[in-house]
């Protein structure tokens, strides 16, 4: 069974300045806009730089220094600095300037096989001096589909076995940002028996749940400096994965089917690994290398990878919550950007033949008065619905196997899109993510399920 996900009740690029023109011989960006746009800053290529990779007396001091960044083949790393009066910056690969990457921002090109221990360093200059930064390294992840190693669930065999229907762990991944004590789970609803199911605890108290079966739940995490003020409000830090834990009748297996979701928004960072009797074993959630990074730097590639209509998703509740574009004031009714998906809708409808008396077209943002058309409403956000014949009058698909033709390479390969749900394919485990509520179609969702289940890891990164 898939749960079908639909967005809560809807609610109502960070442009850096440019170096002084006498202190670099050119400005540009980082890197900045849709993974299909590339700019100079972005391109390899290498000048002669005009700050060179030195320190001087009265540089600007470097508050945030590069981070290392870990990536697999064909993700971009990103890189960003911090220093009080800086005016000028130039970034090195291998201290070789990179022409155009002259931001205190720098997003690399596509990573190849052959970049792995790359180092990069910026310098800055105050227009007085000059400060050279530390190097950061670029490391490619062995798994190609972005999966955390082994150690990073720790040891499986130790968890205790269930005595309901499953163990879950929960692992503190947070890379010493924050301790057990202050990262908090909770589960409330009835179980398959009709008990009351209420738990709240620390991972610190509780790291573990025998879970006894319970169907449509959510569990939340938070991360707070105590369980008083581990809330659900747009200023809180928490995010929930959603499951279903049943059975048709005694003589069945019980059967899980759950998700990581950014269909409302993304909060912290979560990855489950489901092990079952049946030889399952699976990782769903943000990828390796969005857990290595600080969620700052999570959030500044963000912006980076999206173009300009969808900055405020990153902007409105920062650095709390990055909100799906249906919450963004921008994307709704009277809003700056109400119509960004108006003409492509327009041009689907006519290309289609859909019958507006029986297929109304969606109000802004992409709110479709009959949700029963996952096949529509998943190509019109994936921008692969314009194509004529490929929808009836009625919305259906004329082809069944119409996802099985048409690769997941094409999504969000043209504006209109759901840029917002790119960014959590790219950056989720084997590009899978549920980015908007239908996103389990053509199977590309972070959905897992199994029967006879036995535990489930949970990590919460920051």
């Amino acid at each position: 069974m898939t749960i079908r996900r639909f967005t809560s009740a809807r609610p109502g690029r960070v442009i850096l300045g440019c170096a002084l023109a006498a202190a670099l011989s050119a400005c540009g960006g980082g890197g900045s806009g849709t993974s299909s746009q590339t700019s100079a800053a972005t391109s390899g290529a290498t000048t002669p730089a005009a700050v060179p990779l030195t320190s001087t007396a009265d540089g600007p001091a470097i508050s945030t220094q590069p981070a290392a960044q870990t990536v697999s083949v064909g993700q971009r790393a990103f890189f960003s600095v911090a220093a009080n009066g800086a005016t000028a910056y130039q970034w090195y690969k291998n201290g070789v300037a990179i022409s155009g990457a002259t931001s205190s921002t720098y997003e690399a090109p596509a990573a190849a096989s052959g970049d792995s221990g790359a180092s990069f360093a910026v310098a800055v200059s105050n227009g007085t001096g000059t400060t050279a930064s530390t190097s950061a390294t670029l490391t490619l992840n062995p798994a190609a589909d972005g999966s955390p190693p082994a150690s990073f669930w720790g040891n499986t065999a130790s968890v205790p076995a269930a005595t309901q229907v499953m163990t879950v762990e929960f692992l503190n991944q947070t890379n010493g940002k924050f301790p057990n004590s202050q990262i908090f789970w909770q589960i409330s609803g009835t179980s398959a028996s009709g008990a009351p199911v209420n738990e709240f605890h620390s991972i610190a108290d509780a790291p573990t749940y025998d879970m006894p079966g319970i169907n449509s739940a959510r569990m939340y995490f938070y991360i707070a400096p105590n369980i008083n003020v581990a809330t659900q409000t747009p200023t809180s830090y928490y995010d929930f994965i959603e499951f279903n834990l049943g059975r048709a009748n005694a003589s069945v297996p019980w059967n899980f089917n759950g998700d990581t979701t950014r269909v409302d928004a993304f909060g912290i960072k979560l990855a489950i690994r489901l092990q079952c009797a049946d030889g399952t074993d699976v990782v769903r959630g943000e990828d390796y290398g969005t857990f290595l990074e600080d969620r700052s730097i999570t959030f500044q590639k963000y912006q980076a990878e999206v173009p300009a209509e969808f900055q405020s998703t990153a902007t409105q509740f920062a650095p709390y919550r990055i909100i799906e574009p249906g919450t963004a004031s921008n994307f709704q009714t009277g809003g700056a950007n109400a119509s960004y998906f108006a003409n492509y809708i327009d041009t689907v409808w006519a290309a289609n033949g859909i019958d507006t008396s029986i297929v109304p077209k969606p109000t802004p943002f992409l709110s479709f008065a009959n949700g029963s058309l996952p096949d529509l409403i998943a190509a019109v956000e994936r921008h692969v619905a314009d194509k004529p014949g490929t929808f009836k009058s009625d919305g259906t698909l004329v082809d069944p196997n119409f996802w099985s033709t048409v690769p997941s390479s094409s999504f969000y390969a043209a504006s209109p899109a759901n840029y917002y749900a790119q960014f959590w394919h790219t950056h989720g485990i084997a590009n899978l993510a549920y980015g908007f509520s239908y996103d389990d179609v053509g199977s590309y969702s972070s959905d897992v399920s199994c029967n006879s289940p036995s535990r489930l890891l949970v990590a919460i990164g920051w």
